[in-house]
Protein backbone atom coordinates (compact mmCIF):
# COMPACT_ATOMS: atom_id res chain seq x y z
CA UNK A 1 0.00 0.00 0.00
CA UNK A 2 3.07 2.30 0.57
CA UNK A 3 4.34 1.88 -2.74
CA UNK A 4 0.58 2.86 -4.23
CA UNK A 5 0.68 5.98 -2.00
CA UNK A 6 3.68 6.93 -3.03
CA UNK A 7 2.57 6.65 -6.93
CA UNK A 8 -0.20 8.32 -6.17
CA UNK A 9 1.69 11.42 -4.55
CA UNK A 10 3.82 11.05 -7.62
CA UNK A 11 0.67 11.83 -9.79
CA UNK A 12 -0.44 14.72 -7.80
CA UNK A 13 2.95 16.03 -8.68
CA UNK A 14 2.79 15.78 -12.11
CA UNK A 15 -1.13 16.35 -12.40
CA UNK A 16 -0.77 19.85 -10.56
CA UNK A 17 1.39 21.26 -12.98
CA UNK A 18 -0.36 20.08 -15.97
CA UNK A 19 -3.39 22.14 -14.35
CA UNK A 20 -1.01 25.21 -14.15
CA UNK A 21 0.07 24.56 -17.28
CA UNK A 22 -3.06 24.53 -18.64
CA UNK A 23 -3.90 27.43 -16.58
CA UNK A 24 -0.80 29.62 -18.45
CA UNK A 25 -1.61 28.00 -21.89
CA UNK A 26 -5.75 29.33 -21.45
CA UNK A 27 -4.33 32.58 -20.73
CA UNK A 28 -1.85 32.80 -22.96
CA UNK A 29 -4.82 31.07 -26.12
CA UNK A 30 -6.76 33.57 -25.10
CA UNK A 31 -4.32 36.73 -25.69
CA UNK A 32 -3.57 35.03 -29.05
CA UNK A 33 -7.31 35.22 -30.39
CA UNK A 34 -8.10 38.67 -29.47
CA UNK A 35 -4.81 39.70 -31.45
CA UNK A 36 -5.78 37.17 -34.31
CA UNK A 37 -9.57 38.03 -33.95
CA UNK A 38 -9.95 41.55 -31.60
CA UNK A 39 -13.38 42.08 -29.68
CA UNK A 40 -15.75 43.42 -32.52
CA UNK A 41 -17.92 46.71 -31.32
CA UNK A 42 -21.39 45.63 -32.16
CA UNK A 43 -23.42 47.80 -30.45
CA UNK A 44 -24.40 51.38 -31.16
CA UNK A 45 -21.72 53.01 -29.24
CA UNK A 46 -20.64 56.40 -30.08
CA UNK A 47 -17.38 57.09 -31.56
CA UNK A 48 -15.42 58.83 -28.22
CA UNK A 49 -16.68 55.65 -26.13
CA UNK A 50 -15.27 53.27 -28.61
CA UNK A 51 -11.94 52.93 -27.35
CA UNK A 52 -13.03 53.59 -23.90
CA UNK A 53 -15.34 50.65 -23.77
CA UNK A 54 -12.66 47.90 -25.78
CA UNK A 55 -10.49 48.63 -22.73
CA UNK A 56 -12.84 47.97 -20.28
CA UNK A 57 -13.93 44.93 -22.13
CA UNK A 58 -10.29 43.84 -22.42
CA UNK A 59 -9.53 44.91 -18.81
CA UNK A 60 -12.79 42.49 -18.11
CA UNK A 61 -11.69 39.69 -19.90
CA UNK A 62 -7.81 39.83 -18.12
CA UNK A 63 -9.64 40.01 -14.96
CA UNK A 64 -11.56 36.99 -15.60
CA UNK A 65 -8.34 35.24 -17.05
CA UNK A 66 -6.37 36.47 -13.85
CA UNK A 67 -9.10 34.42 -11.60
CA UNK A 68 -8.94 31.20 -13.35
CA UNK A 69 -5.14 31.07 -13.64
CA UNK A 70 -5.19 31.91 -9.57
CA UNK A 71 -7.58 29.16 -8.93
CA UNK A 72 -5.59 26.45 -10.97
CA UNK A 73 -2.33 27.83 -9.52
CA UNK A 74 -4.16 27.22 -6.15
CA UNK A 75 -5.46 23.39 -7.01
CA UNK A 76 -1.73 22.99 -8.80
CA UNK A 77 0.37 24.36 -5.82
CA UNK A 78 -2.33 22.58 -3.47
CA UNK A 79 -1.73 19.25 -5.31
CA UNK A 80 1.82 19.49 -5.40
CA UNK A 81 2.25 20.19 -1.75
CA UNK A 82 0.12 17.22 -0.75
CA UNK A 83 1.84 15.08 -3.48
CA UNK A 84 5.13 16.10 -1.25
CA UNK A 85 3.47 14.59 1.57
CA UNK A 86 2.53 17.64 3.19
CA UNK A 87 -0.77 18.26 4.99
CA UNK A 88 -3.41 20.02 2.41
CA UNK A 89 -7.22 21.18 3.69
CA UNK A 90 -10.14 20.00 1.89
CA UNK A 91 -10.58 23.73 -0.23
CA UNK A 92 -8.38 22.74 -3.25
CA UNK A 93 -10.19 19.22 -3.86
CA UNK A 94 -13.88 21.45 -3.71
CA UNK A 95 -12.16 23.81 -5.82
CA UNK A 96 -11.08 21.10 -7.92
CA UNK A 97 -14.80 19.72 -8.30
CA UNK A 98 -16.23 22.68 -8.87
CA UNK A 99 -13.64 24.05 -11.72
CA UNK A 100 -14.42 20.46 -13.76
CA UNK A 101 -18.02 21.24 -13.38
CA UNK A 102 -18.53 24.27 -15.09
CA UNK A 103 -15.00 23.32 -17.46
CA UNK A 104 -17.40 19.97 -18.79
CA UNK A 105 -20.60 22.27 -18.58
CA UNK A 106 -18.47 24.94 -20.42
CA UNK A 107 -16.93 21.78 -22.96
CA UNK A 108 -20.36 20.84 -23.84
CA UNK A 109 -21.53 23.73 -24.39
CA UNK A 110 -18.23 24.82 -26.98
CA UNK A 111 -18.97 20.95 -28.43
CA UNK A 112 -22.47 22.50 -30.13
CA UNK A 113 -21.13 26.03 -30.98
CA UNK A 114 -19.80 25.46 -34.87
CA UNK A 115 -20.55 26.59 -37.72
CA UNK A 116 -20.24 24.56 -40.55
CA UNK A 117 -20.08 27.71 -42.94
CA UNK A 118 -17.07 28.71 -41.73
CA UNK A 119 -14.81 26.21 -43.56
CA UNK A 120 -12.12 23.20 -43.04
CA UNK A 121 -9.59 25.84 -41.10
CA UNK A 122 -12.02 26.73 -38.47
CA UNK A 123 -13.14 22.86 -38.18
CA UNK A 124 -9.43 22.41 -37.56
CA UNK A 125 -8.65 25.02 -34.78
CA UNK A 126 -12.63 24.34 -33.31
CA UNK A 127 -11.55 19.95 -33.16
CA UNK A 128 -7.68 21.08 -31.52
CA UNK A 129 -9.61 23.75 -29.03
CA UNK A 130 -12.16 21.00 -28.25
CA UNK A 131 -9.02 17.79 -28.01
CA UNK A 132 -7.06 20.68 -25.88
CA UNK A 133 -9.95 21.12 -23.25
CA UNK A 134 -10.85 17.76 -22.72
CA UNK A 135 -6.84 17.00 -22.10
CA UNK A 136 -7.45 19.74 -19.58
CA UNK A 137 -10.67 18.41 -17.99
CA UNK A 138 -9.04 14.92 -17.99
CA UNK A 139 -6.00 16.27 -16.34
CA UNK A 140 -8.14 17.86 -13.18
CA UNK A 141 -10.41 14.69 -12.85
CA UNK A 142 -7.05 12.05 -12.23
CA UNK A 143 -5.87 15.15 -9.99
CA UNK A 144 -9.18 15.06 -7.95
CA UNK A 145 -9.23 11.38 -8.36
CA UNK A 146 -5.66 11.12 -7.36
CA UNK A 147 -6.29 13.48 -4.37
CA UNK A 148 -9.08 11.49 -2.71
CA UNK A 149 -7.26 8.29 -3.01
CA UNK A 150 -4.15 9.64 -1.41
CA UNK A 151 -5.89 11.25 1.55
CA UNK A 152 -8.20 7.56 2.32
CA UNK A 153 -4.76 5.53 1.72
CA UNK A 154 -2.67 8.26 4.63
CA UNK A 155 -5.61 7.66 6.89
CA UNK A 156 -5.29 4.11 6.55
CA UNK A 157 -1.83 4.10 6.69
CA UNK A 158 -2.14 6.30 9.91
CA UNK A 159 -3.86 3.94 11.61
Amino acid sequence: METELRRRRINLLTLGAGVIAFGVWSMLKTYLYMIVDPIPMEFDVPEQFQKPALIIAYAMVTVFLLIDLELRLYVGLSARAEGLGKKKGKAYIIVTALMLIVNIAAWIVYLFMYNYKDGHEALMDYVVSLVVDLTSNVILAQLLYNAILVRRMSRELEG
